[in-house]
């Protein structure tokens, strides 16, 4: 039994079948490949040449060179040596249908780069032709990070459609009111990764996003010298200063660290937090980094004793790494030295409890390696 599957067991009989029919495929597969190679090599460009690439594709998605032949066909077929559409009509029509292979594909394989690469071209062979529709490729990508909510891909494709929504509103708005529509879009992006947060707070790409939309939406909220529009003032009080900022979200890290004090993700967002320069700023501004880092001490050592008291007093590795990196961030602040008796120690209980990294820990130790 693995992932809830039963393990089938195959008798010699089933196997010698199997083993028949994958040789067939491998063949099959063999003979399209070199077949198709050697059309790219005549320079064929012909609709027949085109489908046996979808075949190919069907087979092999992975296929970078399949994909470039596939576009080189496109374009010998419905452009001219100048790079002008023979018929916009025609060409938007197989350039949308090719996004529907293209969505096909990625429900199969959400992972593959070339995928994701091919939509993007298409897309903006749309764009020539202005035939290009961004609220319908945002909700694909919003349908697609649905059935598979962490996939990277799928959050830097959102961003590449986002941005390509801004320049869209910017076009559309009248002079002056163009940073009040990207504050809206920004807005609900910034919600949207809120919500995902909070569905899985081990989503790093989620909290990557927000990382970026943080500093944006401030600018933007910042930019607005005319005002906020009513309808987003209640939105935009957390922008008001970094310092908001920052304790709503030590809030909203604090519940995902003790949900998944073994996930990466929220520990690197909590960094994150603590250390960038957005943030650096209002710490000044307030005075309180110190206040802060110490309180971010006290609070993940409380749930290391919790967890001590689950694990049969053995300290949580993440737990005790991050105390080691706030107080090194507290003893830089002081301008003492970093390595206290309290972070040796820690180190060298690391290197016990968290053995395939203890060169590392070793090196920290003797100063080779640097914590922070």
């Amino acid at each position: 039994m693995q992932h809830g599957i039963k393990r089938q067991h195959l008798t010699e009989n089933a196997k010698q079948l199997k083993l028949q029919k994958d040789e067939k495929k491998i063949i099959n597969y063999q003979q399209l490949t070199n077949y198709i190679l050697q059309l790219r090599d005549n320079d064929t460009y012909t609709q027949d040449a085109f489908n046996d690439t979808t075949n190919l594709l069907i087979l092999n998605p992975e296929f970078y060179t399949i994909w470039n032949y596939r576009r080189e066909i496109l374009l010998h077929l419905y452009k001219s040596d100048q790079g002008k559409v023979n018929d916009i009509d025609t060409y938007a029509q197989v350039l949308t249908d090719d996004l529907q292979f293209v969505l096909s594909q990625l429900k199969k394989y959400p992972k593959c780069y070339w995928i994701w690469n091919h939509r993007s071209w298409c897309l903006f062979e749309l764009v020539e032709i202005d035939r290009v529709s961004w609220a319908y490729e945002f909700g694909v990508v919003s349908k697609l990070l649905e059935m598979d909510q962490r996939n990277f891909h799928g959050w830097q494709y959102r961003r590449f459609v986002v941005e390509n929504i801004e320049r869209e509103a910017i076009k559309k708005t009248e002079p002056g009111k163009g940073n009040i529509a990207l504050l809206k879009i920004n807005l609900d992006e910034f919600a949207y990764t809120t919500s995902k947060v909070q569905k899985d707070f081990s989503n790093f790409s989620a909290w990557h996003n927000r990382a970026k939309l943080i500093p944006k939406v401030y600018d933007l909220v910042h930019s607005l010298t005319d005002g906020i529009p009513e309808e987003y003032q209640e939105q935009c009080q957390l922008f008001q200063d970094s310092f908001s900022i920052l304790q709503h979200d030590l809030d909203m890290i604090k519940t995902g660290i003790y949900m998944s004090p073994e996930d990466t993700s929220v520990w690197s967002y909590l960094y994150w937090l603590l250390t960038d320069e957005f943030f650096m700023k209002g710490y000044k501004e307030v005075g309180s980094y110190l206040k802060v880092l110490e309180q971010q001490v006290e609070e993940i050592s409380e749930l290391n004793e919790l967890e001590k008291e689950d694990h049969n007093g053995i300290d949580n590795i993440w737990c005790l790494k991050s105390i080691i990196f706030i107080k090194a961030l507290i003893q830089r602040e002081k301008n003492e030295p970093i390595l206290t008796d309290y972070i040796k120690e820690s180190l060298k209980t690391l290197t016990e409890i968290d053995p395939l990294r203890k060169g590392r820990y070793l090196d920290q130790l003797s100063g080779k390696a640097a914590i922070l």
